[in-house]
């Protein structure tokens, strides 16, 4: 069947290549994927699938085997970053501003490419196939996710598994990387406000310095990982702006922070928002300021079930072979939010290596960075091995 399915593959591969070309040139924010929903509607509809629009630019295509049997879900994401680009790239972004510098574009191709062969498979296959193609996953916190589910992608019928994929810079074209358990992190959001008192830059005693008392807090907060956090444990607090103040000798009256934090365990994201506000405010109070808390819970961890893992790792040794299928020993901190599925049903990510072999390593989010397309048909095969493997029947 490795032999058939490659060749399957190996036909597609020009039209999976062009779809790709296509919505990189014409990349779209989150949530205005219009343009690229309207190419992946038809073409599953031209393949007999159900189809139907989620939302105003999420997808559904159901596919049918011949016989009755489990209900497998594939997912890919459509939307792109506010980024230009820089890659050079013969097929480069014609948007201003506007890049696929997260690979959504090859997911989005490569989930076309699936859906393309297994509709040419679907008498080998006992259940049926969901084909989520979602928007706006680059949303955090709130994410796209939650808007497919309550468009009811996960029922009629309830999906039993669900499997995605996400490229992944750190490793080589021709390999995947799979783990059980936690694979990506939960995204919270941290929005602080210290306020003091203004006052000339000559006199600072007569006010209350609120970019002092803000440099104090993050200096502060630095330590609820250090010191709250165990060490066998993973957080990240992160503040990306510090906005405050209105001339250079006035005492500023405001500052204003935002940041992000990451953990993997439930326990470890209840305890650092407590430590967080308790922390923030007893500073900023040492200084004679205030300073007001806002925090959000995003994406959830993205943890893989065991037997979404197993079905991967089983897909990726008969695709790839044994040796290219990397077990991570760790999970990444970034967020996704696929995370939402997981929740409801088992299931599991796996990362497509997108660099050359010896070749530079961009990392996601640069405006440079680009997925190479010889990892296009690696994550056709393993997302259609898996799938005969799940409903075999």
């Amino acid at each position: 069947m490795a032999g058939v399915l490659k060749s399957m593959v190996d036909e597609i591969l020009p039209r999976v290549k062009e779809w790709r070309w296509d919505i990189h040139q014409h990349p779209e924010l989150s949530k205005q994927e219009h343009r690229t929903a309207g190419i992946v509607e038809p073409e599953l509809a031209a393949l007999g699938l159900e189809v139907k629009r989620i939302g105003e630019t999420g997808v559904l295509g159901v596919l049918r085997g011949a016989r009755e049997g489990k209900t497998l879900a594939l997912r890919a994401d459509m939307d792109a970053l506010s980024l230009p680009e820089r890659t050079g790239c013969p097929y480069s972004s014609k948007v201003e501003g506007v890049m696929h510098a997260c690979g959504h574009d090859a997911h989005t191709a490569i989930l076309l490419g699936v859906a393309h062969v297994l509709s040419r498979l679907k008498d080998d296959l006992a259940g049926k196939v969901k084909f989520l193609f979602q928007p706006a996953e680059e949303t955090t916190p709130e994410g796209g996710a939650p808007l497919m589910i309550q468009g009811g992608v996960l029922e009629h019928p309830r999906v039993d598994m669900i499997l995605a994929l996400h490229v992944w810079p750190d490793l080589p074209v021709g390999t995947i990387g799979v783990r059980s358990g936690p694979m990506m992190a939960a995204s919270d959001r941290v929005f602080l406000k210290v306020l003091g008192s203004s006052c000339h830059g000559s006199a600072p005693h007569q006010g209350v310095d609120a970019i002092v008392a803000a440099s104090q807090v993050v200096v502060a907060l630095q330590t609820i990982v250090s010191r709250n956090v165990s060490p066998l444990e993973s957080a990240v607090l992160t503040f990306g702006t510090v906005k405050g103040g209105h001339r250079y000798n006035v005492i500023a009256d405001e500052v204003v922070l935002e940041g992000t934090c990451r953990t993997l365990k439930p326990e470890i994201r209840k305890l650092v928002p407590e430590r967080l506000a308790s922390l923030a405010s007893q500073v900023a109070a040492g200084f004679g300021a205030t300073c007001e808390v806002e925090y959000v819970y995003g994406y959830p961890p993205c943890v893989n079930t065991p037997e979404g893992a197993a079905l991967l790792k089983q897909a990726g040794t008969e695709a790839l072979g044994e040796r290219n299928v990397v077990e991570m020993e760790y999970p990444w901190m970034g967020a996704e939010d696929f995370a939402f599925y997981l929740e409801r049903v088992p299931g599991a990510l796996f990362l497509l290596g997108s660099t050359p072999e010896g070749g530079q390593t961009i990392p996601l989010h640069n405006s440079a960075f680009l997925v190479d397309e010889a990892a296009l048909p690696v994550g056709i095969e393993v997302f259609v091995q898996a799938a005969l493997n799940y409903l075999k029947g």
